[in-house]
């Protein structure tokens, strides 16, 4: 394994990627399009002028490569005054270089208040395959700490048990309290190693503020420490005003084309509804969905930039959640749900717990047949109540008001340190 993970950024660099460009992944070459600078005292954050503690992000995902919960709420914090600090997961395989002619770390600024730390480990490991070692946690660490300003004042949001060694020195050095961001079931995904999924345990005991996105989640782990249900949300502003499109009904989904994704459930719906165009945006992740290109009315549209959503979401008369029931949807709270319902739109779901919750708004179907009639009922719709109804939600369900919950569990957190005189 040692022999395995020394080898790979060479290998990939020298051999895998040259030989084919288009093997590298997009999310390596969209993080460089930002201004960066290799660290330096002189790169390092002055104090906030807000006079906000400042937020280290540890995410789950890649920044670039999906538009996800972590970012949402990285904007919302920032749009409130918080300065923002993004760990790369990657650890180095972003860069186009080896450790061994470069070793230097580099932070890059996203947006306003928003700000990228790319760190380089001589190993490079995949985030997903194994746990950090501890001279790798006291590099990532020691890089965090050169970002922030010399007297800092931060809260540390962690999204995957990879970084509680990381988080867990700054809490001993520095009091930074550690918040754990808790908005998937870990084991529902194939390609995360036991022991992280293990490790989570640690970080559910040891965070000093669990966030759950789900019900489910929450019921899953129960925690001695404090806990708080925060479920996703929608910038509701940014989408279409819920006005039904004229021509021919679409039918669309857009997001993840993975194991989770009902392929009987569209294809007998694609099949009962010739008269509808369906449309499926993402990126295929799983071989069965490849089947339904055989459909004559279905079309796959790719990964397409977030900023291109709305505009989408615009031309559909009813959207799809589409997910197998399983152990890892039945904790999940979709996005798109309240991306759909921004628009209005009548949704139809499998039965996932939280769709539920959102009564006579969601058509549910537990079966391929039932999900297919639910989607000519849902096109029938014409109760513009119901439009209305779910624009409120999505309007009330903002991911600022999201923020705006959350930081008042900081203050209660700060209130208890020496940091608490900031929030006065």
């Amino acid at each position: 394994m040692w022999l395995k993970e020394t080898i790979r950024p060479y290998y990939l660099r020298w051999v895998y990627f040259p030989l084919d460009a288009r093997r590298r992944p997009q999310a390596f070459r969209d993080c460089w399009r930002y201004p960066n600078d290799p660290l330096s005292e002189s790169v390092r954050l002055p104090e906030s002028a807000s006079g906000l503690p400042d937020l280290v992000f540890y995410p789950m995902t890649d920044w670039h490569a999906r538009i996800q919960r972590t970012q949402h709420l990285a904007r919302a914090f920032a749009g409130l005054g918080f300065r923002v600090i993004c760990l790369n997961p990657h650890l180095g395989r972003e860069f186009e270089s080896t450790p061994l002619f470069d070793r230097r770390h580099r932070l890059a600024r996203l947006e306003a208040n928003i700000f990228e730390l790319h760190v380089r480990l001589p190993r490079e490991p995949v985030f997903h395959h194994r746990l950090l070692t501890p001279p790798e946690e006291e590099i990532v660490a020691d890089a965090v700490a050169k970002v922030l300003p010399k007297q800092a004042r931060a809260i540390q949001m962690l999204s995957f048990p990879l970084w509680l060694g990381v988080a867990r020195r700054f809490r001993e050095q520095s009091r930074f309290p550690i918040v754990y961001d808790c908005h998937d079931l870990l084991s529902g995904f194939q390609n995360i190693v036991h022991s992280l999924i293990d490790a989570e345990r640690d970080l559910l005991e040891t965070a000093d503020l669990v966030l759950f996105s789900s019900q489910g989640l929450m019921d899953r782990f129960p925690t001695a420490r404090k806990s708080l249900m925060v479920r996703n949300a929608v910038s509701a502003a940014a989408f279409p005003n819920g006005t039904r499109p004229d021509g021919p009904p679409v039918v669309g989904y857009i997001g993840a084309l993975d194991s989770w994704f009902d392929v009987e459930a569209v294809e007998q719906s694609a099949i009962l509804h010739p008269e509808c165009r369906f449309v499926l945006a993402g990126r295929v992740e799983h071989d069965a969905i490849h089947r339904l290109r055989a459909l004559p009315n279905l079309e796959f549209a790719g990964e397409i930039p977030y900023s291109r959503v709305p505009e989408l979401l615009s031309q559909f008369h009813a959207a799809l959640i589409p997910f197998r029931i399983n152990s890892l949807t039945r904790m999940t709270n979709p996005i798109k749900l309240y991306e759909y319902f921004s628009c209005g739109l009548p949704v139809v779901s499998t039965p996932l717990p939280e769709a539920q919750t959102m009564g006579d708004l969601v058509y549910l179907g537990d079966t391929p047949a039932e999900f297919a009639r639910q989607v000519g009922l849902a096109l029938a719709e014409e109760d513009p109540q119901r439009r209305a109804r779910r624009r409120e939600i999505a309007l009330r369900e903002s991911w600022e008001a999201r923020a705006r919950e959350i930081r008042g569990q900081f203050e209660e957190l700060l209130n208890s340190s020496p940091l608490g005189k900031f929030f006065q």
